[in-house]
């Protein structure tokens, strides 16, 4: 499972295909019979909600979820050994269309997020549902929650010094998948804005901190102006 996980991680990078093992109880934690070797992050199971029941999991199954944990298919290990390339395609293929967002109603936003928030797909994504300054498509952009004023976006910016060279860094927490793209634009008086000026570079992979919210987080690295004053800004666009 190392391996597909860095299989689709090469070849998919924007998607947001996460793979996590369950340690059955009454196992002890760390059992290393399933973590020797491995580096796919590891839950611990418990008898008070234990997969076997609240799944129906059998041993060495695959559950294959979309983003609102809903069950899409189970692809068992032992039936289906992961040394065929057949069955590790096929595996890859079941997560690539599970991790793939539909948006039935054509209006930019994911129909689980509407789903998500709203219950409905009548969210529209210039609208303010919270009324916070901050339109649908952005709350979606930067992991907002649409429904509640006080949400906001977590952008960190900071010099830092590499192989003695100061640089800014930013990171900030985006929608993760592949809806949107985002640039980190420029300007030395808030008009006009420009990325063509800036050497962005993204620094390391997209860190899923596996808090429900739908995002990642992210790292862009750029050299650091001599300019006397300067702003940033990062820009989210649907992805034609």
């Amino acid at each position: 499972m190392n391996l597909i996980q860095a299989e689709l991680r090469t070849a998919n990078p924007d998607f947001n295909i996460e793979l996590l093992g369950v340690n059955w109880d009454p196992q002890p934690s760390f059992n290393a019979q399933m973590t020797s070797g491995r580096t796919l992050p590891w839950l611990q199971d418990t008898l008070a909600v234990p997969v076997k029941t609240s799944w129906g999991a059998t041993y060495r199954d695959v559950r294959i979820l979309d983003a609102q944990n809903r069950l899409q298919g189970v692809f068992n290990l032992t039936d289906n050994d992961l040394a065929s390339e057949a069955n590790r395609t096929t595996l890859k293929q079941l997560l690539l269309a599970a991790a793939k967002a539909a948006d039935a109603d054509n209006d930019r936003l994911p129909d689980d997020w509407e789903l998500k928030h709203f219950g409905n797909l009548a969210a529209k994504a210039a609208e303010d549902f919270d009324h916070d300054g901050h339109d649908n498509f952005s709350e979606l952009a930067f992991g907002m929650d649409p429904t509640k004023a006080e949400s906001h976006a977590v952008i960190f910016p900071q010099m830092s010094l590499v192989a003695s060279q100061r640089v800014m860094r930013v990171s900030f927490r985006r929608c993760a998948g592949s809806l949107l793209d985002y640039s980190l634009e420029a300007s030395s008086d808030l008009f006009p804005w420009s990325a063509g000026t800036v050497r962005v570079t993204e620094v390391g992979l997209a860190r899923n901190l596996f808090d429900g919210s739908g995002t990642v987080e992210v790292l862009y690295e750029m050299p650091a102006s001599t300019a006397p004053q300067g702003f940033l800004r990062v820009r989210a666009v649907p992805r034609p």
